[in-house]
C-alpha cells in the first residue's frame, strides 16, 4: 500500500452539491500497486468516486473503491493552538496561586508581630524602646501589610482574568472537539505500472453540504440624459464539506444531478371501506380508554402502506466562460478561488456588464401619491440570468431589493426602481352628489376626481397612470363613466382606467374624470366614498 498525497484542484458547484477533483503524483516500480487517499470527509458520496491515471508506459487503472475508517486523533492547527494556550494559562494560574500563598504567609507573620503586645510593653518599661520608636515600628508594619494586601489584590485580579480567558478557550476547544470528525473515508486505487516511472492520478467525487445561488447588483446610471444599467452578476457560494478549497478552479453549474437514475413507478391504488373496531378490554388504548368523541369514530385496522419510488430531482432550466449543455449552464470562474469549509456565504464574481434600459414611470395615485420608475431591459449579454435576489441602486443610493426572474439572452427584464420625487402626483375627490328623488325610486350618486401631475425631470418622461371606477356585483346597480379629460387610453372590463402621458420638463397636467352610480333607493351600497 502506498499513500497518495493529493490536492484539490477544481470544484464544480451545483445548487445543492459539489463535484471535487483531486490530483496527485507518485513514482512506482513495475508491478501492481494499491494507492490510498486518506482523510476524505464523510460528506462525500462513496459511490460517486471516479479515477483516471496518466504517465509514461501507459499505466493501467484496475479498480477504485472507498472504505470507512476511524479518523486519526490528530487535532487541527486551531485546536492544537488552543490546547497550548490552555496549558500555558493553567501553568500561569499555578504560579499565581504560589505567589498568593507566599504573600499570605508573609502577611500572617506581620499579624503575629503586631500581636506581641507584651514584648512591646516590656521594652517600653525597661527603657529599651521609646514611644516614638514603637510608633515608627508599628507604622512600618502597617505599610508593609498594606503593600502585601495590594499585591494579593493585584494577583487575584490577574487570576480572575486568566480564569475568564481559560473558560473561553476551553469552550472553543470543546466546540472544536465536537465538530472534529471521528470517522473518515479512504479511497483505495489499484493500478498496474509497466515500468519504473512517475504517474499522475486524478480522482473526482460528489459531496453534499455545498451549493450556490445567484445574486445581483443592479445600478442605474443617468449620464448625459442616457440611462445605463450596470449589472454585477454574483454567486453566493457556501460549503461545509470538511475540506478547504485553496486557490482552486471553480465552476458554477445550474444542473441538479440526481443521485439515483430510478424512474418513479406507480403501485396499485387500493381502496376499501373501513373495518369496524370491536370492543376490547379497558387495558391499553381501546375505545373505552378514549374520549367519548373519539370513541365514536371508527378507524380502519389495516393501514395501506403503498410506497412510491423516490422521484429524482427535476432538472431546472436554468463570468466567466459560459458553457451550455442541454438545459444546464456552467460558469467557469476565470481566477482561482479560495473558500473555507465554514458554511458561510462567499461572494464570487461571475461577470459585470452594461445594458441599455428603457425607463418610464408608473403611478396609481388612488393607492399612494407617488410615481415609480420602471426599467425595461433587453438582455443583450450571453448570460442566462437565474432567479435570485437583486440589490437595486440608483447611482450610489441603495433603493431596495427585488427578485430577478429567469431571463435568457435576448429576454426582457422588467425592474421597478423605487419612487422618483421629481414627478409629483396628487389625487383629490372634487365632487360628490347624491340624488334620491328621481322618478322610479332610484338613487343617483355622482363622483368627480381630479389628479394633478407635475414633472421636475430634466427630460421627457413617459408616464402610465392607473385609476378605476367601481364594478357593480348586482344587476340593479349601474356604474357609468360620465366623462374623462383626457380620455383614458384603455378601460378594462373591471373598470380600470389607464392613461399614457408624455410629460415635458416642468410640465403640469390635470386629469379629471366623473362617474355615476345608480341603484334602487332601498338598496344599501357599501364600498363608496
Amino acid at each position: 500500500m502506498t499513500e497518495l498525497i493529493t490536492t484539490i484542484t477544481a470544484a464544480t458547484v451545483y445548487p445543492e452539491l459539489v463535484r471535487i477533483n483531486r490530483r496527485g503524483s507518485v513514482k512506482l516500480n513495475k508491478g501492481t500497486h494499491t494507492l490510498e487517499i486518506s482523510k476524505l470527509p464523510l460528506s462525500i458520496n462513496p459511490d460517486s468516486l471516479r479515477a483516471s491515471i496518466y504517465g509514461a508506459g501507459d499505466p493501467r487503472l484496475l479498480s477504485a473503491r472507498v472504505k470507512r475508517d476511524l479518523f486519526p486523533d490528530i487535532p487541527s492547527d486551531p485546536a492544537r493552538n488552543l490546547e497550548t494556550e490552555i496549558e500555558n494559562m493553567q501553568d500561569e494560574l499555578k504560579r499565581l496561586d504560589a505567589k498568593i500563598e507566599l504573600i499570605k504567609q508573609n502577611r500572617l507573620i506581620l499579624d503575629k508581630l503586631a500581636d506581641q503586645v507584651g514584648t512591646y510593653a516590656t521594652a517600653l518599661a525597661s527603657g529599651e524602646k521609646t514611644v516614638e520608636q514603637q510608633l515608627d515600628y508599628f507604622e512600618k508594619l502597617r505599610k508593609q501589610a498594606e503593600n502585601l494586601d495590594d499585591e494579593i489584590f493585584t494577583l487575584q485580579n490577574k487570576q480572575r482574568q486568566v480564569n475568564q480567558q481559560l473558560d473561553k478557550s476551553s469552550k472553543e476547544l470543546e466546540q472544536y472537539n465536537i465538530t472534529r470528525p471521528h470517522e473518515c473515508y479512504t479511497a483505495s486505487i489499484d493500478v498496474e505500472s509497466f515500468s519504473h516511472s512517475e504517474m499522475t492520478i486524478e480522482v473526482s467525487y460528489v459531496a453534499g453540504e455545498a451549493g450556490w445561488k445567484p445574486v445581483y447588483d443592479l445600478r442605474l446610471l443617468e449620464k448625459a440624459g442616457t440611462p445605463t444599467l450596470e449589472v454585477s452578476y454574483l454567486a453566493d457560494v457556501t460549503q461545509n464539506t470538511g475540506e478547504v478549497w485553496e486557490e482552486i478552479s471553480l465552476t458554477l453549474s445550474t444542473a441538479r444531478p440526481a443521485l439515483t437514475s430510478t424512474l418513479p413507478e406507480l403501485n396499485p391504488w387500493f381502496i376499501n371501506p373501513p373495518e369496524p373496531i370491536y370492543p376490547v378490554a379497558p387495558l391499553g388504548l381501546g375505545p373505552q380508554a378514549l374520549s367519548p368523541e373519539l370513541a365514536k369514530e371508527q378507524l380502519p385496522i389495516n393501514v395501506l402502506n403503498t410506497r412510491l419510488s423516490r422521484t429524482p430531482e427535476k432538472l431546472e432550466e436554468k463570468a466567466a466562460l459560459v458553457t451550455t449543455v442541454g438545459t444546464s449552464v456552467s460558469y467557469l470562474i476565470p481566477n482561482p478561488v479560495a473558500i473555507p469549509p465554514d458554511g458561510v456565504s462567499h461572494k464570487v464574481n461571475i461577470s459585470r456588464f452594461t445594458l441599455t434600459p428603457e425607463v418610464d414611470y408608473i403611478s396609481t395615485p388612488k393607492l399612494v401619491n407617488a410615481v415609480y420608475r420602471r426599467a425595461k431591459v433587453d438582455n443583450k449579454s450571453p448570460y442566462t440570468l437565474l432567479p435570485g435576489d437583486a440589490n437595486i441602486l440608483i447611482g450610489d443610493e441603495y433603493v431596495g431589493t427585488t427578485q430577478m426572474a429567469l431571463t435568457v439572452p435576448e429576454g426582457i427584464i422588467e425592474l421597478y426602481l423605487g419612487n422618483d420625487n421629481r414627478l409629483k402626483v396628487e389625487r383629490e375627490l372634487k365632487r360628490k352628489d347624491i340624488d334620491k328623488h328621481l322618478i322610479g325610486g332610484k338613487t343617483h350618486l355622482s363622483y368627480g376626481y381630479e389628479i394633478q401631475i407635475e414633472s421636475m425631470l430634466p427630460g421627457r418622461a413617459n408616464l402610465t397612470l392607473y385609476d378605476q371606477i367601481p364594478v357593480p356585483r348586482y344587476a340593479d346597480i349601474k356604474v357609468k363613466l360620465e366623462s374623462a379629460d383626457p380620455k383614458p387610453a384603455e378601460q378594462s372590463g373591471l373598470n380600470q382606467l389607464i392613461w399614457t402621458l408624455a410629460l415635458e420638463p416642468k410640465e403640469k397636467r390635470t386629469i379629471r374624470f366623473d362617474f355615476s352610480v345608480e341603484a334602487p333607493q332601498d338598496l344599501k351600497i357599501i364600498g363608496l366614498p
